[in-house]
């Protein structure tokens, strides 16, 4: 980001988390649509119970990312492999933040808005991913090891 975008970036992510916390729960809500939407592609330990507190919680974590500089939203995305959500679930609540955001918006405001979502959702998709590779790397050591046990 250069100089320009970046004098616009504080003020707009201020912005941006008036406008969430001010129709948190219209997003909260939004959420909760989506991931109902796709409540049985995910893991079987994702309960309809658990869907409000979810949104609730991926609200507070885009609030959390405007609000605070170097907030790590990589850690979001961990929790939201580790809850249980399938990539094409976390990939529908990015889409409804982003449409979400853009409603709030003036035509001008919306590049440097796509720029601050943009880095928001790789540091989420980056934190579902490396969980996801450590689950992975856990499974094939368990497999290897009863492999080693059965040949024995």
């Amino acid at each position: 980001m250069d100089d320009t975008n970046s004098a616009q970036s504080a003020p707009l992510r201020e912005l941006l988390a008036q406008r969430v916390e001010i129709q948190r729960a219209d997003l909260v809500a939004r959420y909760q649509d989506v991931l109902q939407e796709s409540l049985f592609t995910n893991r079987a330990f994702v309960r309809p119970s658990m869907l409000k507190q979810i949104a609730a919680d991926e609200a507070e974590a885009l609030l959390n990312f405007l609000r605070r500089s170097g907030f790590y939203s990589a850690e979001h995305g961990k929790e939201l492999y580790q809850s249980g959500f399938n990539i094409a679930s976390v990939l529908k609540l990015s889409q409804t933040t982003c449409q979400f955001l853009l409603d709030c918006l003036e035509d001008h405001q919306v590049a440097f808005m796509l720029d601050i979502l943009d880095s928001y959702r790789q540091a989420v998709t980056e934190g579902y991913i490396i969980s996801m590779e450590e689950e992975h790397r856990i499974e094939l050591e368990r497999v290897r090891n009863a492999l080693t046990r059965g040949s024995t």
